[in-house]
């Protein structure tokens, strides 16, 4: 969509390839992670992630191995691999399974600002960084943005620069 002119541009996650030939990709911030498990939840006392080794994940599988994602972040740390339980292909899916189970999922901290999840859900603050995918933007070299779009990306940066303060 975005090479024939239908998207005006992406924004999410970068992938962990390089943009196909054509597109720019604008970097909008870096982002990190949060573990995240239901309120009572029995490991919600941890405050490393060798102390969540043993635990049962769950993982959104939205446009990444979600799977090896998570496993690389615990061999960084030089931990055993997860044991991922459930790969779902929702955030609405990982949410209800986290409310309701003892699994525990590691998500972008913007989770951690949504009303829905701060019902139900608990952050178990690990004192290691867990480093995320940046956020970005994607769009046609060739082609500048609609004024719509152009007046929305703009926003979003003025959105970031005012959180960073």
């Amino acid at each position: 969509g975005l090479r024939n002119g239908t998207i005006d541009f992406y924004l999410g996650a970068v992938s962990q390839a390089e943009p196909a030939p054509g597109l720019v990709s604008e970097v909008l911030f870096q982002n990190t992670r949060i573990v995240v498990g239901r309120k009572g939840h029995p490991l919600a006392g941890a405050r490393s992630l060798k102390e969540l080794t043993g635990a049962d994940w769950a993982t959104p599988s939205l446009d990444v191995n979600a799977a090896e994602d998570l496993t690389a972040v615990f061999a960084r740390f030089k931990l055993p691999p997860p044991s991922i339980k459930l790969q779902a292909h929702s955030a609405m899916s990982v949410m209800v399974a986290l409310a309701s189970t003892d699994l525990l999922a590691m998500l972008p901290r913007q989770w951690a600002d949504f009303a829905m999840g701060q019902q139900a859900l608990r952050v178990i603050p690990v004192r290691e960084r867990l480093a995320a995918p940046d956020i970005v933007f994607v769009r046609r070299a060739d082609l500048p943005l609609t004024p719509a779009a152009e007046y929305f990306c703009d926003m979003m940066r003025r959105a970031v620069l005012h959180r960073q303060l």
